[in-house]
This record gives C-alpha cells, sequence and structure tokens, in this order.
C-alpha cells in the first residue's frame, strides 16, 4: 500500500481539491454574488453562498474583501429550466427536473486576466411535485441547493486544478 501511494505522489497524482495550479501570488479570491439572468428569484444567493462555504471549507485560498484579493471570480445564472420527468396522469407531474446552466470566470485582479473560465456548466436535480404547493416550492429549492453545492465543488477544483 505504501508503495502504491508514493508511486502515486511522484506521478503528480493527488487528491481533488488538494492541488493549487493558480499562480503562486495568488492567495485570496474575492466571489460578489452572481448575476441573474433567470426569473428565479434568490438563486444568485444560494449559488453565491455555496461557492463561498466551498472555498471557506477548503482552505485552498481565502475569500477576502474586493480590495485584499488577488483575483475574483464571477458568476452568471444563464438559464433554470424546469420540466416534467414523470406524470401521474395526462396533466399532473409527480416528478419535475430543474436545470440550471452558469457561466464562471476566474480572472486576476489586477489585470482582469483570466485564469480560469467555463461559460457552459450545467447541472440537473429531479424533485418530487406533491399535492401542496409549499413542499413542492421547498423540494424545487432543495434541489436547486443540491445543484449550488455539486457546482461549486467543480467550479472550485476546476479554479484550483486547472481542469
Amino acid at each position: 500500500m505504501g508503495v502504491v501511494c508514493l508511486l502515486l505522489v511522484s506521478c503528480g497524482y493527488g487528491f481533488r481539491g488538494t492541488t493549487n495550479t493558480l499562480p503562486a501570488d495568488i492567495k485570496g479570491v474575492y466571489i460578489p454574488v452572481f448575476l441573474n439572468s433567470t426569473a428565479e428569484p434568490g438563486a444568485e444567493v444560494v449559488f453565491t453562498n455555496a461557492l463561498i462555504y466551498e472555498f471557506t471549507r477548503s482552505r485552498m485560498l481565502k475569500v477576502l474583501p474586493e480590495s485584499s484579493a488577488q483575483a475574483y471570480i464571477g458568476g452568471k445564472i444563464k438559464r433554470v429550466a424546469v420540466d416534467p420527468v414523470i406524470y401521474a396522469t395526462l396533466t399532473q407531474a409527480v416528478e419535475r427536473k430543474v436545470t440550471i446552466d452558469l457561466e464562471v470566470s476566474c480572472r486576476r485582479s489586477d489585470n482582469q486576466k483570466i485564469l480560469w473560465q467555463d461559460q457552459h456548466l450545467t447541472r440537473y436535480e429531479v424533485y418530487t411535485v406533491t399535492n401542496d404547493p409549499g413542499q413542492t416550492e421547498r423540494n424545487k429549492q432543495e434541489a436547486i441547493t443540491k445543484i449550488a453545492q455539486n457546482l461549486s465543488e467543480r467550479i472550485h477544483n476546476g479554479i484550483l486544478e486547472n481542469f
């Protein structure tokens, strides 16, 4: 087992979320509130908070105020689509799918040089539709939160590992 670990480390392999390939002078990032080009209220806050949490959790870079950060991560929610997945009758869905498309970039604060970007980050989650509209909305919000968590991890790893 020790030989396998040594071989993996010596070959340049590492565990996801533990490698930082950004320039050495980048010690902290500023994460402003995402832009929201959709009709989904509050989605920008959910995504911004999830990304801040991901960077705070990993401790690979500090999340800093704009004036102190060497880089910033800007994000835009381009699309939120809700589509039926499973029908109970011809007109009533029992499951819906929420799909979210993002555009995200990480740029240097001093010269705006793009360090990493992905203009087509997409993820979906399926949620249950109930007879209670309030519960259905809570289920949808939970699905959006899961999407935000997943995409934030992908953004974090993409920026730090240049994937």
